[in-house]
């Protein structure tokens, strides 16, 4: 089993129990209990370099890091809240743009990762 670092509330916490299926939603969850609000309205940011970006709930997190290399160090997981976030993407070839909330819902087994 495997572990990664996640800022959570401003805070680095260490979560271990990580395997090649463990998804982002998997990791929010136990997170739950140090949160505000219910935990399908937070998801994981990957930030880089300035860069940021949402990363979905069915992203493999231990995947993504290990693909990550050398640039680790430069890598951080933040958990975020998104309820009412907005996010904008492409509807079809007419250009037409849409706003979506950022909501993700699962329904899967909790697996047990621990939050140090």
């Amino acid at each position: 089993m495997e572990k990664i670092s996640v800022w959570i509330c401003q805070e680095e916490k260490l979560i271990s129990g990580l395997s090649r299926r463990t998804t982002c939603s998997d990791v929010v969850r136990p997170a739950g209990g140090m949160l505000s609000g219910p935990p399908h309205s937070y998801c994981i940011v990957e930030k880089w370099r300035g860069f940021e970006r949402i990363l979905p709930n069915k992203t493999k997190i231990l995947r993504l890091w290990v693909a990550w290399g050398d640039e680790q160090e430069n890598v951080r997981f933040v958990l975020v809240r998104t309820h009412g976030a907005l996010r904008w993407v492409v509807l079809g070839s007419t250009g037409r743009h849409k706003s979506t909330r950022l909501l993700y819902r699962q329904k899967v087994a909790t697996p047990k990762l621990l939050i140090i």
